[in-house]
């Protein structure tokens, strides 16, 4: 499981991007549901309890449960079979991590955690399209 800071954006201030440690920690579990096939609420509480990310903030967990839910639903769809499910998984994280912040979603645009991340997933798996 890649550590968060793989995944580290920082913003004109040098303060890592919350949004982007949050997403690439969602990536990570992702990775971890699909390889392991662990439950995904189970995989995102270890992960935090191993990377505690976002510890001050209130519904990281329930946040991550959605996003990685939903990410996981969105990759199956892409992969349209169970074989290509980790290639897919891969190829979207690269286009993920290759997005330039300001063609991301964020929350400072007025877009929440879960749409940002939902929305950021959705443009990763269509640049690989």
């Amino acid at each position: 499981m890649p550590k968060p800071m793989d995944t580290m954006e920082h913003d004109n201030e040098g303060c890592v991007d919350r949004q982007v440690l949050f997403e690439g920690a969602v990536l990570a579990v992702l990775a971890r549901v699909v390889e392991s096939g662990m439950r995904t609420d189970l995989a995102a509480s270890e992960y935090l309890t191993r990377f505690p990310i976002g510890s001050d903030e209130h519904h990281i967990l329930a946040d991550m449960i959605i996003c990685v839910s939903d990410g996981l639903r969105l990759i199956l769809t892409a992969a349209e079979s169970e074989a290509n499910t980790r290639i897919i998984l891969d190829d979207v994280t690269r286009a993920w991590r290759d997005t330039p912040s300001r063609r991301r979603l964020s929350v400072r645009s007025g877009a929440t955690r879960i749409q940002a991340c939902i929305g950021n997933l959705r443009r990763a798996i269509a640049a690989i399209s």
